[in-house]
């Protein structure tokens, strides 16, 4: 039964002997993750969510404005103004700031302004600071931050989308190297199948020689070559194609591509709690997450339908001079308090928005109770399989020991003279095809399993 067990292993290691190295399961999907643009496209959208969160908090940096102005005026002709030549020079420079923690606004000012009027020189020097505060709409900078929050809600999701994307990507191509290995072993069976039924035909043809057989069973062995000759074949160009189409994923030659699986093992599948797992999948999370960015969205639209209603406060200093740092000295203070208030009649649009809000978070809710029974019977289905295949397994595996047995009596029987050796043959060929309807439901086993546990986000 041992022996039985790792035929495929010993059929696996054919071309491992005499041209590479067979990879592990965990080193070809490390050397995919590392190398296949796949992943690297995963790796950008993540960074690029980052950039996005990063770019949503710069509504907080100081915004620098300055300016220069310049007019001359004559008035040698015109009754209203009463001088001859005026030249007017205008300084500023301003700095503002949002305050995230607020939702307000501070404001730093300074100005020079130089007029020099028929020949007299006259100047003003005037700083001022100045902070608007939300007291309704937009209390606490809550408007203001939408955009920062809302992106720091994506980074989390392309964390958890690029988690998942990977794992359903590693585990097709997982899939595809069990299918690899179930094409090595059909290769090799069918190989052999040709051998014997080439060494069929060479009997029939000594027999048909000493006139014990028809023409006709010479022709049905000899179509029997060629079927045999073609199966071959085809498996031979599935054999190329997988092996193809698996080393150009991580940039190796197709002679290399060699892989170690024992499609043989058997897993434990725990029983879980489904109501208890669900939570913790990433589909589910990316869902939450989702719901996480229309419930802040709908915070805002809510917000923006009260009164707009700002508190300002302002102080300012003033000086005059005719040189810019006699200006700073003997200056005299101002300080002003105001409340503005707006309020748009209506408001239609924030209520018609509100409302489409709150049809997004119905439908996200139905999508959020669909993926769930979707998962629910995933699971229970892939369970399901995983025990019934590993059954099928036992009893594939009896009709191959099975096949063995009648493969040994007929040897005994032929070393007896009982039988001839086209009987020899043939339980030879049973038991090929034993071993292979084996392999092809063990292949099916291993590939339920991958599907079981990347459904439970446990496979990378």
């Amino acid at each position: 039964m041992h022996n039985a067990k790792n035929k495929i292993l010993i059929l696996c290691f054919v071309t491992l002997c005499t041209e590479a190295s067979a990879l592990s399961v965990d080193e070809y999907t490390s050397v995919l993750i590392q190398t296949h643009p796949y992943f690297l496209q995963l790796s950008l959208s993540e960074e690029a969510s980052l950039i996005d969160q990063q770019a949503a908090l710069t509504y907080t940096d100081w915004n620098v404005r300055g300016s220069v102005n310049n007019s001359n005026t004559s008035g040698d002709h015109l009754t209203s103004r009463p001088y001859s030549d005026l030249n007017m020079t205008a300084y500023e420079v301003s700095v503002r700031k949002n305050i995230e923690q607020t939702g307000g606004n501070i404001s730093l000012s300074h100005s020079w302004n130089r007029n020099k009027r028929d020949g007299s020189v006259s100047g003003t020097n005037a700083v001022g600071v100045d902070y608007s505060q939300p007291l309704l709409q937009n209390k606490g900078g809550l408007n203001d931050r939408l955009g920062a929050d809302i992106a720091a809600i994506e980074v989390t999701t392309q964390g958890l989308n690029r988690a998942e994307q990977s794992e359903s990507f590693v585990a097709l191509k997982i899939k595809r190297l069990i299918d690899l290995v179930l094409a090595q072993e059909k290769e090799s069976v069918y190989r052999q199948q040709f051998n014997l039924t080439i060494s069929q035909l060479q009997l029939v043809e000594n027999k048909l020689s000493s006139g014990l057989v028809e023409r006709s069973e010479l022709l049905s062995e000899l179509d029997a070559k060629l079927r045999a000759e073609q199966q071959w074949l085809q498996a031979q160009q599935e054999l190329s194609l997988l092996r193809q189409e698996l080393a150009a994923l991580i940039n190796i030659q197709p002679s290399s591509m060699v892989i170690e699986i024992d499609l043989y093992q058997r897993h434990d599948i725990a029983q879980i709690d489904v109501g208890v797992v669900l939570p913790q999948l990433r589909l589910i999370q990316q869902i939450q997450l989702e719901k996480q960015k229309l419930l802040r969205q709908r915070q805002s639209l809510e917000n923006k339908l009260l009164p707009s209603v700002n508190l300002s406060i302002g102080l300012s200093t003033q000086g005059e001079a005719t040189d810019y740092l006699d200006g700073f000295s003997n200056q005299d203070q101002s300080w002003r308090v105001g409340v503005d208030v707006s309020y748009p009649l209506g408001q239609n649009k924030a209520k018609l928005d509100l409302q489409r809000s709150d049809i997004s978070l119905a439908r996200l809710n139905a999508r959020q109770r669909e993926v769930e029974v979707n998962i629910k019977q995933q699971i229970s289905t892939l369970v399901s399989q995983v025990d019934l295949l590993s059954q099928m397994m036992q009893t594939s595996l009896a009709q191959m020991q099975i096949a063995e047995d009648k493969l040994a009596e007929e040897e005994l029987r032929y070393n007896n003279a009982r039988v001839q050796k086209s009987w020899l043959i043939g339980a030879e060929k049973s038991l090929n095809m034993a071993n292979f309807a084996y392999a092809q439901v063990a292949a099916s086993y291993q590939k339920t399993v991958v599907e079981y546990r990347s459904a439970i986000d446990q496979l990378l």
